[in-house]
């Protein structure tokens, strides 16, 4: 088959799309044919060394395609089938799989990760992670999984947004946060979006988003109060990282909740704990996303709630030019690899 492996970690010039040995299915597992692969940061971070792979190394998170074959004593699906690959790999049986937080597992990795993953034209991966596709089209499916299921895990699952809140979304632009502002705006929650400039800020206007900060703005805590009547916002969804953690929690209203779940800006911060206890606020960190997750927002997704917005389409042999758009962090929306 025809794959983008990595041999080495490194800068985009790592990948290479090359012949790679056809996988196959063994015992509970499937093999598909992909459709379309998402591209997301976490791509960018296993290429460059951040996370430990296997090598040679095939990439891809968010995954669509065919079922081409089935390994010995896998039920529940068939070849021909159309599915959306749910990434989380779990080993089914540690406590937090049995109390249905499989993203918490004690083994948890994510296809493209720990496995190989959707740079390629089949993928392996075990059977009990196919959802059927449906009514949806492929393309508009693999922008899914990690975007769409994380943002609905932080903002539905832990925050429990509504329409008394005012959700901050930080890089509301860009795949995370296109995918949040239309989930909080789905609940009827009032958004501000932050974006870095004008493009941006029209691009997720169109999204739904009240009003629109400067990210890089000097007075922007200032801006957020003033939207708010002074309260601040009582939900903040920040998926930058260490340096926005101050100022996501100087934005936050009395009571209200941080949902973290990103560290492209750095891994640490500084808090100033007064507030957290004398304000009563709420952090609640996200690590992927459920099944039930995923099954959700693509109900609606196919009923036309949720719209994903594809910025690139790009065939495989372009995952370096996927990997710089992604990296110049102009992206409105996904990019995908199409096969």
């Amino acid at each position: 088959m025809k794959a983008v492996r990595y041999h080495s970690p490194g800068g985009v010039e790592v990948l290479k799309l090359e012949e790679a040995p056809d996988p196959e299915a063994g015992r509970g597992e499937a093999l598909v044919r992909v459709l379309a692969c998402g591209i997301n940061r976490i791509d960018v971070w296993a290429r460059s060394g951040r996370y430990k792979t296997s090598l040679p190394h095939i990439a891809g998170t968010d995954i669509t395609g065919e079922v081409v074959s089935i390994g010995l004593g896998t039920k529940g699906v068939e070849p021909g089938a159309r599915v959306l690959v749910y990434p989380v790999l779990t080993d089914g049986t540690c406590v937090y799989c049995r109390l249905g937080n499989p993203n918490l597992c004690l083994a948890r990795g994510f296809v493209g990760i720990a496995t190989d993953g959707g740079y390629a034209e089949l993928v392996k991966v075990p059977a009990a992670n196919l959802l059927p596709l449906g009514d949806l089209e492929p393309k508009t499916a693999a922008a899914l999984p990690v975007n769409f299921g994380t943002a609905w895990n932080g903002l539905v699952t832990k925050a429990n947004v509504g329409e008394w809140d005012t959700v901050l979304v930080w890089g509301a632009a860009g795949g995370l946060g296109h995918a949040a502002v239309q989930i909080a705006k789905h609940f009827g929650a009032r958004v501000i979006a932050a974006v870095g400039d004008e493009r941006k800020s029209q691009f997720v206007k169109s999204l739904g988003a009240d009003a629109v900060v400067d990210s890089k703005s000097h007075d922007f805590v200032e801006r957020v109060r003033s939207l708010t009547d002074g309260f601040g916002a009582s939900v903040v969804f920040d998926h930058v990282g260490g340096d926005t953690w101050p100022t996501s929690f100087d934005c936050l209203a009395r009571g209200g909740r941080m949902v973290t779940l990103g560290l492209t800006s750095g891994v640490k911060s500084e808090v100033d704990v007064r507030r957290v206890y004398q304000d009563e606020l709420k952090l609640m960190g996200v690590y992927g996303q459920s099944m039930d997750d995923i099954r959700s927002v693509m109900e609606l997704t196919a009923a036309g709630r949720l719209k994903p917005s594809i910025y690139r389409e790009l065939p495989l042999s372009a995952a370096r030019e996927a990997h710089e758009i992604m990296e110049s962090r102009q992206v409105q929306g996904k990019i995908l690899l199409t096969l």
